[in-house]
């Protein structure tokens, strides 16, 4: 747990690396944002590492957060998925597209706890839509639901993938919107795409449906 003080350097810092990227933000710099002295931010951090670590946690723990409301106000499992779109797509559009790639090249523990973190949190999450979707009758009855949730998350996942779309010339706003649209399609029932259709056409930053 962080305190309060610490959870606002930490919303802070994220802002900065979405912002600048991780690898050209020295810990001076930091300290220098959060006006404080490296001696007190190294009472917080042991390294840079440390630093990036703390900010993914604090990250992942208000994404739950998020996410808890998100169920609580959703109508129906396509609701909450046109939600967790355009949740995710404001994400994105504040987060430079290197920031990714310097977690993965420069913080691989980092990574692999994001990685586990989608492959248990968010993969469950996934699996309880599609049977709240299957049970209202909004997602079609003939398709593996563990698979159909594991392939959500591998394709969420290899949108970061450089040697797959690498950026440029490709951005993670579009190719999310591009996965989770087809998603979207490939388990909907006729009386969920009707719904998605009605869902999606307001959207900002997604494409008209037809």
């Amino acid at each position: 747990m962080f305190t309060e003080q610490q959870e606002k350097w930490l919303k802070r810092v994220e802002e900065l690396f979405f912002k600048l990227g991780i690898k050209s933000l020295t810990m001076d710099d930091v300290a220098r944002e959060l006006g404080i002295s490296k001696k007190t931010l190294y009472s917080f951090v042991e390294n840079k590492d440390d630093l990036v670590g703390k900010v993914m946690e604090r990250h992942m723990t208000e994404q739950c957060k998020a996410d808890e409301a998100m169920h609580v106000q959703s109508t129906d499992a396509v609701d909450e998925m046109v939600r967790v779109i355009q949740q995710i797509m404001a994400g994105l559009g504040k987060m430079k597209p290197n920031v990714v790639h310097e977690i993965q090249k420069y913080h691989r523990e980092v990574w692999d706890r994001i990685n586990t973190f989608q492959q248990t949190y968010i993969l469950n999450l996934t699996r309880k839509n599609l049977e709240w979707g299957r049970k209202d009758g909004l997602y079609r009855s003939d398709f593996d639901l563990d698979i159909a949730a594991r392939f959500y998350i591998a394709g969420v996942m290899s949108i970061f993938d450089e040697q797959y779309f690498p950026k440029p010339p490709f951005n993670f706003e579009t190719l999310f919107r591009e996965f989770i649209v087809n998603y979207l399609y490939s388990i909907v029932s006729a009386k969920g795409l009707v719904l998605l259709k009605e869902k999606l056409q307001p959207t900002e930053n997604l494409p008209p449906v037809i």
